[in-house]
């Protein structure tokens, strides 16, 4: 098992690349100055394959659609700004960087 890091630009919504279907969501917060999102993964109980995290960040009063994905949690950054975020793990989706 470990526990990896994962820098999350402040946008609508981008993906993580993971070898693990099976990673588990463990917290988001800010770390220096940055919004960070930590996941518990175990590579070695399946083999690494191309998967990834959808994220979602929803800025409070901020509008947005339906969202279905699992919330994560709240973020209070020390700027003021108050993200809340969303993840969802899935099969990469081939093609989409023109690959």
């Amino acid at each position: 098992m470990k526990i990896l890091k994962y820098e999350l630009a402040i946008t609508d919504e981008q993906t993580i690349p993971i070898g693990d279907l099976y990673a588990k969501p463990i917290a988001v917060a800010e770390q220096g100055g940055k919004l960070m999102f930590w996941a518990e993964t175990d590579i070695t109980r399946n083999p690494p394959n191309n998967y990834e995290i959808l994220v979602k960040i929803v800025g409070t009063g901020h509008p947005f659609g339906h969202v279905t994905m699992p919330y994560i949690g709240t973020v209070v950054m020390s700027n003021g700004f108050v993200w809340h975020v969303y993840a969802l793990w899935r099969l990469a989706q081939e093609g989409r960087d023109g690959g």
